[in-house]
């Protein structure tokens, strides 16, 4: 029980980081998506005003012109069928830049996530008292925070747009329409940038926050640390058994090498190193075994039982334990002295070196 009151004071992990954007769980704020379809569609509607104008006055002009001709199926279909494809040449880029736009701001800050857990319908979200508790959260308070900061900032910029414009708004009225049509559409120009601003400050507020929210709300305990990693790696008994074994199958592989080795080099009590040299078939004498205390004792008792010689060399054996791994062959400082000691060995075999 108490493991579940740990603080948590660990910082998340790549596998629980990874575990929660499975679930859709990610740092993203909606802000950003309505900042750019603002400006975005903004900056379009504006430079295409007049063509989305004119396609209108030229349905109109259709539409006029056929007033005066029979009224039957087929001229009612013409004249809808072409009414509905000049809506749709000037409403569909609007609806395909929104949706691209929506899209991009998810890629933007979430990178390509796909998660079907965060599709699948929560029924504990339809909890009425989870939903109460909901509303008196941290979390609602900063989304109560962050409207009040948008209506504030948006209440402030209409009403500067509107003092700022209030002479030529009067005037107005005695202005044709098409120069009338031309400031509301600068006007809204102007004031959908000017929106769009405020969002696009807001969102990166908001974005920030969700980054800290979120990163909090994985941060994790020391016992869940301990568990992910033994979940990760396997029980510590159990690695270390394997790691007992592994050990154990190297040592008997390396006793194994002992028995062809050419000489056993001694310290005498605390270092023992097996060397083999075949000519023709190795570039250097081979370190084939090496051990300290207990696993020295053994390869001499192994060297001995198979009539390998053990010489006793104390510097040597000191160098070539500190400074030679198993399996390697010797470094060319050792040439010299592991050939003078390789030729007494042959010597005292009787074997004529190559």
């Amino acid at each position: 029980m108490a493991e579940s009151f740990q603080e948590k004071t660990e910082q998340p992990t790549e596998k629980r980081l990874e575990d929660a954007r499975k679930k859709g769980q990610v740092a993203q704020s909606p802000e950003l998506a309505s900042c750019f379809v603002i400006l975005f569609v903004s900056v379009f509607l504006y430079f295409s005003i007049a063509k989305g104008f004119n396609s209108m006055f030229i349905v109109y002009s259709r539409c006029i012109r056929n007033l005066d001709i029979e009224i039957n199926q087929g001229t009612l279909y013409a004249i809808l069928f072409f009414a509905v494809k000049q809506f749709l040449f000037i409403v569909v880029p609007v609806f395909v830049m929104i949706i691209a736009l929506g899209v991009f701001s998810s890629f933007l800050q979430t990178g390509f996530m796909w998660s079907f857990e965060a599709m699948v319908p929560k029924f504990s979200s339809m909890n009425p008292v989870t939903g109460i508790t909901r509303l008196f959260s941290k979390r609602s308070f900063f989304e109560v925070l962050k409207a009040i900061v948008k209506i504030s900032a948006l209440g402030y910029v209409f009403y500067s747009l509107i003092m700022s414009r209030w002479p030529a708004i009067l005037a107005l009225a005695d202005q044709d329409a098409l120069s009338i049509v031309r400031f509301l559409a600068t006007t809204c120009y102007s004031l959908a940038i000017k929106v769009g601003a405020v969002f696009l400050f807001v969102a990166g507020l908001d974005y920030l926050r969700q980054r800290w929210q979120q990163k909090k709300d994985l941060m994790m305990t020391q016992q869940e640390v301990k568990e992910e990693v033994r979940d990760r790696e396997g029980n510590p008994l159990i690695r270390s058994r394997i790691r007992s074994l592994q050990r154990e199958m190297a040592r008997r592989r390396m006793m194994e090498d002992v028995k062809k080795a050419d000489v056993v080099v001694t310290n005498p009590t605390s270092f023992a190193i097996a060397i083999r040299y075949v000519a023709k078939e190795m570039p250097a004498p081979q370190i084939v075994a090496k051990g300290a205390g207990f696993i020295a004792e053994r390869i001499k008792e192994t060297a001995r039982s198979h009539g390998i010689y053990v010489v006793e060399d104390k510097p040597l054996a000191r160098a070539l334990f500190q400074a030679v791994k198993i399996g390697d062959y010797i470094p060319e400082s050792f040439y010299l002295i592991v050939a003078e000691l390789l030729a007494r060995v042959y010597k005292k075999r009787n074997r004529v070196t190559l």
